[in-house]
């Protein structure tokens, strides 16, 4: 009879592994911002690999160290500052570690509201609240409230259905490499696509982009976020085997 081996924390020295890789990757752009003035680091995919590897709080820990040394040596990768330490360096770890754990409670509950919560935001900020008392001009209607759909209608219907809390945090686990691929992609869209809401935003209102532009970057990125996801998958896919291989302990709630 085999011994059942208890899943571990993370180790601290794998999260300060690990926070270097992310730090080390905000270096390598990958897509210039819509407008100009920064760029969409490696860095942010590589923060999305990381609680597949150390679980959500780890993974978590990691990418928000990463992001922090990333915004002293990569001022372009993070023109907000802090700011964008936690909605560049951090979230991207956070929400797709909450993803491929929708089958757990705490994390499908916490999941699912960030993300209805900022599908509302994604449609009233800045265009509505503060809105034109603050110069910002209402936005064309149904136009723009059709071009935020794509990046939270069909999402959270998937997460919220047997499938999101389900198939796809068990496909992701699988030993079978395709629905393992097929798992580590789709929970990693579903996060990557409640990453970009709280990403864009605080761009539009900052930088007061005119509503032509934000309609611009909500086109663009129908297909970034995506190709993001795609990097996510490639990259994490032999990872990922490579530890179920190797016979080390498992981290609570990673994917190997």
């Amino acid at each position: 009879m085999s011994e059942v081996v208890k899943a571990r924390p993370p180790p601290i020295a794998w999260i300060a592994m690990y926070a270097a890789v992310c730090a080390a990757t905000s270096l390598i752009p990958i897509f210039p911002y819509v407008g100009g003035g920064g760029y969409v680091p490696l860095g942010v995919p590589m923060a999305a690999i990381a609680p597949l590897i150390l679980g959500p709080w780890g993974g978590t820990l990691a990418a928000f160290i990463g992001g922090l040394v990333g915004m002293f040596i990569s001022p372009a990768a993070f023109p907000l500052g802090f700011i964008d330490v936690i909605i560049t360096g951090t979230t991207p770890a956070l929400f797709v570690g909450l993803s491929v754990n929708g089958n757990k409670r705490v994390c499908y509950v916490l999941f699912l509201l960030f993300f209805i919560s900022q599908a509302v935001c994604i449609n009233i900020i800045p265009y509505y609240v503060p809105g034109p008392a603050a110069g910002f001009p209402s936005p064309p209607q149904p136009i723009y409230f059709g071009l935020t759909l794509w990046y939270w209608l069909p999402w959270i219907i998937i997460f919220a259905s047997p499938l999101g809390f389900k198939v796809l945090p068990a496909w992701a686990r699988s030993e079978d490499r395709r629905k393992r691929s097929i798992g580590i992609f789709l929970t990693s869209l579903m996060g990557m696509m409640c990453w970009f809401i709280p990403w864009g935003w605080p761009y539009w209102y900052f930088y007061s982009y005119p509503v032509e532009l934000t309609m611009t970057v909500l086109v663009t990125y129908t297909w970034w976020v995506p190709v993001m996801t795609v990097i996510v998958t490639v990259i994490a896919t032999p990872i990922l085997e490579g530890l179920r291989r190797s016979g080390l302990p498992k981290i609570d709630l990673a994917v190997y």
